[in-house]
């Protein structure tokens, strides 16, 4: 087993505060490599800081080898709501063995979520409860429910405002939100590239024509939930429903844009 996986399956114990800073600092162009040695890192973290930072990034699969992966840049750059749902994927994905124990979070108590984390990871208790607390404001910033037994029973971190404000809950009614959801063709794009695929690659292991590829990405053309199911078997990371969230999540964001103008 190399470090990278070793430090992979542990999960996250840095301050939350930390990488939601860390996050919202990140260029718009990200570099190719990750680490304390670029300038645009700098002398932001102490050693320590920087060491738990890495390893919560491996473990969320936002770097790989302290390269940037696809979701990262994206992630980067969401806002609103479409930040929210990456977080949730990124999330559920990376805790899945976690989320295999307590099938219910909205019920689950503090005890039996503490119990869970030092079974699954084999974690000291006070490295645990900074899993947890990490844990707990990751969820919240993606938007999946726990229990009040479990929110309750902590302090919540200080920094927990997200990139620039942008996890707070979004009021779809207001003007304010037109302009804030990312076309879903985006995504597609930054996933084929991650996975160096080819718009015709993808094209035909899908079944469907180029010129259609093209004009989701280029926000053209909609995801239809045929289109999701398909999307869904070629990169089973993000489901059917999620391709639908961002499409109808984006459809929202024009109609409000029109409405805005119009005023």
């Amino acid at each position: 087993m190399t470090m990278d996986d070793k430090m992979r399956q542990i999960p996250p114990y840095v301050s939350y505060k930390t990488f939601s800073s860390f996050l919202g600092n990140l260029p718009e162009y990200l570099p190719t490599r990750i680490d304390r040695s670029r300038s645009y890192w700098g002398a932001m973290y102490s050693e320590r800081s920087g060491t738990e930072l890495m390893s919560a990034l491996r473990f969320l699969n936002l770097i790989d080898a302290n390269r940037a992966t696809a979701r990262l840049q994206i992630l980067a750059a969401a806002t609103g709501a479409h930040r929210a749902a990456i977080l949730r994927h990124i999330t559920e994905e990376a805790y899945l063995s976690l989320f295999k124990w307590i099938v219910d979070p909205q019920n689950a108590t503090w005890a039996e979520l503490e119990a869970v984390f030092q079974n699954t990871y084999d974690l000291k208790i006070d490295v645990s409860r900074k899993c947890i607390r990490f844990f707990i404001a990751l969820c919240e910033d993606a938007d999946i429910p726990l229990s009040s037994q479990i929110t309750n029973n902590r302090k919540l971190p200080s920094s927990n405002q997200g990139i620039n404000d942008t996890n707070k809950k979004i009021d779809i009614s207001s003007d304010y939100y037109h302009g804030m959801a990312i076309p879903p063709g985006k995504h597609l794009k930054y996933e084929l590239m991650a996975r160096n695929i080819s718009q015709e690659e993808f094209a035909k292991r899908i079944g469907i024509s180029l010129n259609t590829i093209n004009e989701i990405i280029n926000g053209k053309e909609v995801i239809t939930a045929e289109t999701a199911l398909k999307l869904e078997e070629v990169i089973p990371t993000f489901p059917a429903r999620f391709w639908l969230y961002l499409q109808s999540d984006f459809q929202l964001a024009e109609a409000l844009t029109t409405r805005h103008s119009m005023k």
